[in-house]
């Protein structure tokens, strides 16, 4: 399998905005689950058998104004027999910031039993410094935080 970076945008919208008239750290996640949902469902392709599990080691950088353009970048960066990490970060195009990022953990589930199952996935070689950089970081946070 080879793992792609997937992209998507929004534009962030005043319904969206806390009382500091920036994006709502509720609404930033909300974007990046769905993110990594996307990551995860053109790789493994039945979304009926996705269930978000956690999500793991969430910054918010830089505030998001009203009117933002955030595009939303996920690449799956561990697996394990019945999970898959995604990473995602939130930049705005215009001028590279990178305003969120964090990690959340799917796993796959039988769509009739509910119970976990292993997936098909695997990784394929880093195609960058970024990627390995990215993979090594996620190995990391869950070893440490599976001690």
């Amino acid at each position: 399998n080879i793992m792609k970076r997937y992209e998507t945008s929004i534009m962030v919208k005043p319904d969206e905005l806390n009382h500091h008239n920036t994006l709502f750290a509720g609404n930033g996640v909300k974007h990046l689950v769905e993110a990594g949902f996307f990551t995860v469902a053109r790789q493994y392709k039945n979304v009926d058998e996705i269930v978000c599990y956690a999500l793991n080691d969430f910054k918010f950088l830089v505030p998001v104004k009203n009117g933002s353009i955030i595009t939303y970048i996920g690449q799956i960066v561990r697996l394990t027999t019945s999970t898959i990490t995604v990473y995602v970060e939130g930049i705005n195009p215009l001028d590279e910031k990178v305003h969120m990022s964090g990690m959340i953990t799917y796993v796959i589930v039988d769509e009739n039993t509910r119970q976990k199952k292993a997936h098909s996935l695997s990784l394929d070689e880093c195609v960058d410094d970024k990627e390995k950089r990215l993979r090594q970081y996620a190995n990391c946070f869950f070893e440490k935080s599976l001690k």
